[in-house]
């Protein structure tokens, strides 16, 4: 067996008994939910390429608690842990041949497909103006003490950021001051980013744009 697959194996089969015992142990002393160190041990597993595990930890073993759905308690974990798995998704794909990247003599910037390029500007264009108008909107709502049920939940500001509106989002967190106090939004946006953009290469060197 390959070794890359065993490590993939291995690594997703530590993460879920590991957040499985913290889980648990979280129920029993809720102090230690809130450690720092706690939470920053626990990244690792993820960013080694347990995401998977993480996933199906969060899933699972949210039930037993406050349910497995995205709250503000445990957002961060689910969209480290659905970065991670794009981001070795990516890999595993490269690895095994699914997609092979090539490497032109000049590299990344040359051979784009104008047409495709075209389509996909249009794409994040869009994507960035409603997730601007999105954090604008919910800033909105907020500061003026309407109905907390018009608010966006966090969940769906994140996702527009990752779908390849984290630029919008970012120019109207600061625009707006919204969401600035919350490291995954001031660190996870200019992080994703960074994602899309590396993204958008990737599929560009293995000839899909």
């Amino acid at each position: 067996m390959e070794p890359f697959l065993i490590h993939l194996i291995a690594i997703n089969a530590a993460t879920f008994v590991v957040f499985s015992i913290d889980y648990l142990l979280c129920l029993k002393f809720p102090a230690l939910d809130n450690m720092a160190a706690n939470s920053l041990i626990l990244d690792i597993f993820p960013i080694a390429g347990g995401a998977a595990g993480m996933l199906l930890a969060l899933f699972l073993l949210g039930g037993l608690g406050r349910g497995h759905r995205m709250n503000k308690d445990n957002i961060a974990w689910w969209f480290l842990a659905i970065v991670c798995l794009i981001v070795w998704g990516l890999v595993a794909a490269a690895k095994f041949g699914l997609l092979s990247p090539g490497m032109g003599i000049d590299g990344p910037l040359s051979g784009w497909d104008t047409g495709k390029l075209g389509v996909l500007a249009t794409y994040l264009a869009v994507v960035n103006i409603v997730t601007f108008i999105a954090f604008v909107w919910d800033k909105h709502v907020a500061k003026n003490g309407n109905d907390p049920s018009r608010r966006l939940p966090e969940a769906r500001l994140l996702a527009l950021c990752l779908i390849g509106g984290s630029a919008g989002g970012l120019v109207a967190m600061h625009t707006v001051r919204h969401k600035t106090t919350k490291w995954y939004f001031t660190w996870g946006s200019p992080f994703l980013t960074a994602l899309d953009t590396a993204a958008v290469i990737y599929v560009h060197l293995v000839g899909i744009i």
